[in-house]
């Protein structure tokens, strides 16, 4: 399919099922093997009912408690089984930085299509979630080679745009969730810290182990210009002219504060994090990352 070609060429495949093997380790700790966790089956051991939330297969609901309740819930079971894994892709308007190739959202992007590719292939369930000042997106995990086509159908009808809430968006998958899976955020985690460690404290509590990793442009990172520029605002923010030499220095101060901060946070509360540029291939870091995972 030409909509998958955008982001799974079939080069880009003939690597990915390279890194099939390791794909299986990036879930090593989560609801893997042998490990218990709930997952939406048909199996004899009930294990509660939950509300309806949009995205939820139909077949799950109770229809005798929806008979006797006017009110939607659904069936969860106890089921041994592999991965239940959501990606969640930061759609705010920072995303957007960057032309082709080096675009950030457009890495971003490749990134949910590789990950979603890798675990699907390995049976495990995939789901997504966009998010800006919420979440604008929800597809909930499934199985199966037709979710890849909704994952990228997902992708190809998603516009980086607008101001970010990213610890709102977590706090809502929280709920959403209700049951043990495995959490992967793709961000430029450009936002105030003190609200996304309790966002990230609450999927915590719940006993989802998460992943985060970051999406960064060179400019970011370098802040290489010289000569005055005016630099918009990506998330609503005025635009600005500056004489760069005069910005550099508590730029890369504030930024380096921020990551420094950013990884405390990851470390505090036991998640596995990684930045990616845009100008790394894609492929390599994912290699990198699912080996540094297996090690």
């Amino acid at each position: 399919m030409m909509v998958i070609n955008r982001y799974l060429d079939p080069a880009t495949i003939q690597r990915l099922n390279h890194l099939h093997l390791s794909a299986r380790r990036v879930v090593e700790g989560a609801t893997t093997g042998s490990h218990r966790s709930a997952l939406k089956g048909s199996s004899v051991e009930f294990r509660q009912h939950r509300f309806y939330v949009r995205g939820d297969e139909l077949r799950r609901l109770d229809w005798r408690v929806l008979g006797r309740t006017d009110r939607p819930y659904v069936k969860e079971y106890d089921e041994e089984t592999n991965l239940r894994c959501t990606l969640v892709l930061d759609a705010s308007g920072s995303m957007a930085y960057g032309q082709l190739p080096d675009n950030k959202f457009d890495y971003a992007s490749r990134m949910v299509a590789a990950l979603s590719y890798l675990m699907l292939a390995q049976t495990e369930s995939v789901g997504l979630a966009t998010t800006t000042e919420k979440i604008t997106q929800y597809l909930a995990p499934q199985d199966g080679s037709p979710q890849l086509s909704r994952i990228v159908s997902a992708l190809q009808r998603t516009v980086p745009n607008g101001p970010a809430n990213l610890s709102a968006s977590l706090h809502e998958l929280a709920e959403r969730l209700g049951r043990r899976s495995l959490v992967i955020l793709i961000s430029d985690f450009f936002t105030p810290l003190d609200p996304l460690k309790t966002a990230l404290a609450h999927l915590a509590h719940h006993r989802h182990e998460i992943i985060a990793l970051r999406i960064l442009h060179h400019d970011e990172r370098h802040f290489p210009f010289s000569y005055w520029t005016r630099f918009r605002g990506l998330e609503s923010e005025p635009s600005r002219l500056c004489e760069p030499a005069m910005v550099r220095q508590i730029y890369l101060q504030n930024f380096h504060h921020h990551q420094t901060q950013l990884s405390q946070l990851f470390a505090g509360l036991h998640i596995e994090s990684q930045n990616f540029l845009t100008r790394s291939d894609l492929i390599e870091s994912l290699t990198h990352f699912l080996h540094r995972r297996m090690g």
